[in-house]
């Protein structure tokens, strides 16, 4: 917590004031959505507990796939909805400085992405948490927020558009923390 406190801090500084507001509101908007992720991590959690008390591993397994489908179906239907409705949004409703333009679609774009990959990664989220490894899901988040702190040290020694560099970069982070949580449960479960 205290090490996200700092990050949005030095974010702050490294971006601007205004890079930084439209980061917040451009890709605020999709991962407002968020709290849908967790929603259905937990309400897949439930599925896989009640599998493993079981001891049904072959149900295990099935409720697993099922729910693997359902979030990529739902990824899917969310990323045609931010590609459609959302861009134009963005692009005709968001009162955005000209030149900011460009950057804050990229940003748009790479949080949608973000959006998409955790979304997909909530079965496995809800696989370790299921499987009450409680250490590896704090550990992974740990990662997770010091990956996010380097990249925005990393953005202070960088001359390139810092906007578009943070977006990309995050998205990064995303999909790294997505392969830990994949490969640790194809490891272990």
């Amino acid at each position: 917590m205290l090490v996200s406190l700092y990050t949005s801090r030095v974010v702050l500084n490294v971006l601007g004031i205004e890079d930084y507001g439209i980061y917040n509101v451009v890709g605020g908007a999709v991962i407002m959505f968020g709290f849908l992720s967790g929603a259905m991590s937990s309400a897949t959690q439930r599925f896989l507990t009640f599998d493993i008390g079981q001891k049904n591993h072959i149900q295990l397994r099935k409720t697993f796939n099922a729910t693997q489908i359902i979030h990529i179906c739902i990824a899917i239907l969310i990323f045609l909805l931010a590609e459609t409705v959302g861009l134009w949004f963005v692009k005709n409703k968001l009162n955005l400085p000209e030149l900011s333009l460009e950057a804050a679609l990229w940003v748009y774009q790479f949080s949608v992405l973000s959006f998409a990959v955790t979304v997909i990664q909530a079965p496995y989220t809800a696989l370790i948490i299921a499987h009450e490894k409680m250490s590896v899901f704090a550990y992974l988040s740990i990662v997770d927020v010091l990956l996010k702190l380097f990249v925005v040290l990393l953005l202070s020694y960088i001359s390139f558009d810092k906007l578009e560099l943070y977006a990309i970069l995050i998205f990064g982070v995303s999909v790294i923390v997505a392969a830990f949580y994949r490969l640790y449960s194809s490891i272990n479960f």
